[in-house]
């Protein structure tokens, strides 16, 4: 029940969205995400994820294991949510804010619980959120600066070891 902005094949739709809520004045902002693990089965040919970290027993009904992200889908993932920030703005929305809390992809990534990976995309805190960092800045290059642009990020994951207000702390930094 979503709506995906991926490409142009809803642009008259938008359109009609966007001037009929700011024709008077009113901002309209776009929260665009990616699911990650967070996709119930049978929704996608496969789910991916920072790594292959399964849900709890008490979720796996709900939730396949995802598949460790490869570097060229995390690349592609970057890039679409640039393409999705141009197609916002275009279209007339006021700002965007992109998702990185509530377990979905990107918080995936910032979590050291879900994200077990050694490559420049995991271990340390700076590589859990290059993701992040690397969308902020492919949506910057395609948007102006009068386009606002938010990002959503827990303060913290609320458990023992994971991802803290330190953390969120330092990410905001970055």
């Amino acid at each position: 029940g979503n709506v995906a902005i991926e490409d142009e094949r809803d642009w008259a739709v938008l359109q009609q969205w966007t001037k009929a809520v700011t024709q008077h004045g009113t901002q309209l902002w776009a929260q665009l995400n990616h699911p990650g693990k967070q996709s119930p089965k049978g929704l996608n040919v496969r789910n991916i994820s920072a790594s292959a970290v399964p849900f709890g027993s008490q979720m796996q009904a709900l939730f396949d294991t995802p598949h460790e992200a490869t570097h060229a889908e995390i690349i592609d993932i970057i890039q679409r949510f640039g393409k999705s920030a141009a197609i916002c703005k275009q279209a007339g929305f006021s700002g965007i804010e992109i998702h990185a809390a509530h377990g979905y992809l990107l918080s995936q990534f910032l979590s050291p619980f879900s994200n077990k990976r050694q490559d420049q995309w995991g271990g340390s805190l700076e590589n859990r959120a290059r993701i992040l960092i690397e969308i902020v800045k492919a949506v910057r290059a395609v948007v102006s600066d009068r386009f606002t642009v938010a990002v959503k990020l827990n303060s913290a994951d609320f458990q023992r070891g994971g991802f803290s207000a330190e953390d969120a702390q330092q990410v905001v930094m970055m």
